[in-house]
């Protein structure tokens, strides 16, 4: 085996029990909007800050970035419990479609997982790096500016498995705006998989250098393959109110 460089149905979860005067704050990009459906369906009180919504996070003086910025930080500041889920998406940006040059690669943590060998074999290495690299850019710097904001200890919250059938995923994809160029196609479930499980390794390693705990996605949401139950997907990218809920009874029991 030769390696090259690379170039590069909803079912409604049982009601957790939350105690009324606990206040949670969930942080980060587009994966908090399944825990935010979740807080309202279960009446839990969540603030979601999403930065999608709120736009860039970090106050600026004189052109640097010089910490959270106030409202943000007041917010974080008032959550008994704070979660991450910045820089989650990482792994669909680097495979979710297809590239121009159709690759696969052996996952180190778990070589038995199948590999396309018709397909341009690369080193894992090269793509930890690029995830490495992609995590340093928002999750790195991010989590620094959370823990100063928050009064409470922050964990982080894995990001949900990909669902396998891509056509859950093809009609929900603005081709042009965030993949321009590639191919029209979705990567091989495997390959997909993999950058996920190899994403959540490169986030897992960043909390620890923050000495931030690091919450798994819950079991109950995944196939028997270990992919998104269908019935837990929101657009092919995103979890959706149900896996949200079955977050936040997983959540309720770990930080009881």
């Amino acid at each position: 085996m030769q390696f090259r460089p690379l170039s590069l149905i909803f079912r409604r979860s049982p009601r957790p029990a939350f105690a009324a005067d606990e206040a949670w704050v969930c942080i980060g990009h587009s994966h908090v909007g399944a825990l935010q459906r979740a807080g309202k369906q279960e009446g839990v009180e969540l603030d979601a800050i999403n930065f999608w919504e709120t736009g860039e996070y970090r106050q600026q003086e004189d052109g640097r970035f010089t910490g959270m910025k106030p409202e943000l930080a007041r917010r974080l500041g008032q959550g008994r419990r704070v979660f991450s889920l910045v820089g989650g998406a990482a792994h669909t940006v680097l495979g979710m479609v297809e590239q121009q040059r159709a690759f696969d690669f052996v996952l180190p943590s778990a070589p038995d997982l199948p590999i396309d060998e018709t397909r341009e074999l690369v080193a894992a290495e090269a793509l930890r790096e690029k995830l490495t690299e992609m995590a340093e850019e928002h999750l790195a710097a991010a989590l620094p500016l959370i823990i100063q904001a928050a009064q409470a200890p922050v964990l982080q919250l894995e990001p949900p498995p990909p669902v396998a059938d891509e056509d859950r995923i093809i009609p929900h994809i603005a081709w042009d705006m965030y993949f321009p160029g590639q191919p029209k196609r979705i990567a091989p479930k495997w390959v997909r998989y993999k950058l996920w499980r190899m994403h959540s390794e490169v986030i897992e390693t960043v909390c620890a250098r923050f000495n931030v705990g690091y919450i798994r996605a819950p079991e109950a949401a995944k196939d028997s393959e270990g992919f998104l139950d269908l019935q837990y997907d929101e657009d092919g990218a995103h979890a959706n109110g149900a896996y949200g809920a079955l977050v936040l009874q997983q959540l309720k029991q770990v930080t009881a």
